[in-house]
């Protein structure tokens, strides 16, 4: 398996599948960290494989499907020798046409919290038949042509995802109506996805929603605990993160790609948020 496979940078058609096998030699756990730009889902048939999604760490096992949404900080850590599965990618773009994302808010903040979800064997059965069909969607001639007909398949296989997901965590709250503040935090997390490397001030997001500073910080911390501030920083923090694995990037060139107006005004920013310069962070790495 090529390591650019969980990038999916170059899908045109909505959405992409991919039969994964057991890597090839050119694979390098704990090596690759990067902001991945579309969303993506992967099964795990056989096997398992090792994966941190914004610094968290998971073991996908046998039998499990993981959900990795758009703009999340990536890191592949091992592939079992025996591992074969498949990897639905989606763009962003194609997501925020369906319905799925729109009727299901609470499902998708509990989904946020929870990515993994551990499915019975019939299940598993059917995602994989799933798999198959967007396969064939995929390579028609004549779906390529309506994007209504993909669009209406990734639908379905997302609501297959939300009841075997209820099904397995009934305790879960994913059914409640979605509140204002809800609706208005994942709309701030979408602005903040496409602006937070040149955006950090709190009142040009809530500008962008048309609500006060003081408000979105309230709905923030209502809707996760977290001030808006603290989440835009977290943002930046993580993208830095995963641009200081890249060792052939210098620490200046890092601080243009975010924004900031010199490197030591980054250091003194990546330090506040971290406890470590940017140089002591990629020292950790080693």
């Amino acid at each position: 398996m090529e390591n650019d496979i969980l990038k999916s940078n170059g899908i045109s058609t909505g959405f992409m599948v991919y039969k994964w096998n057991c890597p090839g030699e050119d694979f390098q756990p704990n090596k690759e960290l990067y902001r991945l730009n579309n969303g993506s889902f992967i099964i795990c048939i056989k096997g398992k494989i090792t994966i941190s999604i914004n610094m968290v760490k998971y073991v996908v096992n046998e039998s499990s499907l993981i959900t990795i949404f758009p703009h999340s900080i990536v890191q592949c850590h091992e592939v079992s020798e025996d591992f074969e599965g498949y990897v639905i990618f989606f763009t962003t773009e194609f997501a925020s046409n369906i319905e799925f994302k729109r009727s299901n808010i609470s499902f998708i903040t509990e989904l946020h919290k929870n990515p993994l979800l551990c499915v019975e064997e019939k299940d598993l059965s059917l995602f994989i038949d799933y798999c198959h069909f967007l396969k064939k969607v995929e390579n028609n001639e004549l779906s390529s042509q309506y994007s209504e007909i993909r669009q209406s398949l990734l639908n379905s296989f997302l609501y297959t995802i939300g009841a075997a997901y209820r099904s397995r965590s009934p305790q879960d709250v994913v059914q409640e109506k979605p509140t204002r503040g809800k609706i208005i935090f994942h709309n701030f997390l979408n602005v903040l996805f496409e602006y937070y490397q040149s955006e950090r001030s709190v009142t040009f997001y809530a500008d962008k929603l048309c609500i006060t500073p003081k408000y979105l910080s309230s709905v923030c911390k209502e809707t996760c605990g977290k001030l808006a501030m603290d989440i835009i920083a977290h943002a930046v923090i993580l993208d830095a993160k995963s641009k200081l694995h890249d060792f052939s990037l210098t620490v200046q060139e890092i601080s243009d790609m975010l924004n900031f107006p010199n490197a030591s005004f980054f250091g003194r920013y990546f330090k506040r948020h971290t406890g470590y310069s940017p140089m002591q962070y990629r020292e950790t790495l080693n």
